[in-house]
């Protein structure tokens, strides 16, 4: 049986995680989380923001597994462009290579943001609007700045289950 764990800033990591999980038979866990022994693979989903991505930390700290492993990050960067950057790989280091990895879109509601986030981003989006060259993801955050914003779509599971279901 498929192991499912999650972290979450906002809620559209567990979101997808209770969608993967009820998809998938099982019932998704929260990180901190212990591993079991034995069993199938593990999926573990999580929020980037900035350098923090709770997910790869977990994943580093696990001892060496004989279990298929996947790392679901989900933000706010264009899927096509986080799909192609794989930012995930080199936070992952030498695991990097034992971790198939999938990126979903989030959703950041800034009504819901903490005082430090929303502080946060007011620089981030300050300094880009400066920038005369932006990324996609660039130009992403200064067009969506203060709005609502939710991109969470749950057909885009379908990959991730099918690897589940695979391993």
């Amino acid at each position: 049986m498929t192991s499912v764990f999650y972290a979450t800033f906002y809620g559209s990591t567990r979101q997808y995680a209770e969608a993967l999980a009820g998809r998938l038979g099982t019932v998704a866990r929260e990180l901190p989380a212990t591993l079991d022994a034995a069993g199938g693979p593990v999926v573990v989903l999580s929020p980037v923001h900035g350098p923090s991505h709770p997910g790869v930390r977990f994943i580093k700290s696990l001892p060496a597994i004989d279990r298929p492993l996947a790392l679901v990050t989900v933000g706010m960067t264009p899927v096509d462009a986080a799909r192609h950057d794989d930012a995930s790989g080199p936070l992952l280091g030498d695991r990097a290579g034992q971790v198939t990895r999938f990126y979903l879109p989030g959703r950041l509601n800034y009504s819901e943001l903490t005082t430090a986030h929303r502080w946060a981003m007011k620089a981030l989006v300050g300094a880009l609007r400066l920038k005369v060259q932006r990324t996609e993801n660039e130009q992403a955050m200064v067009d969506s700045y203060g709005r609502d914003t939710d991109r969470v779509d749950l057909a885009l599971l379908d990959p991730v289950v099918e690897w589940a279901q695979r391993a």
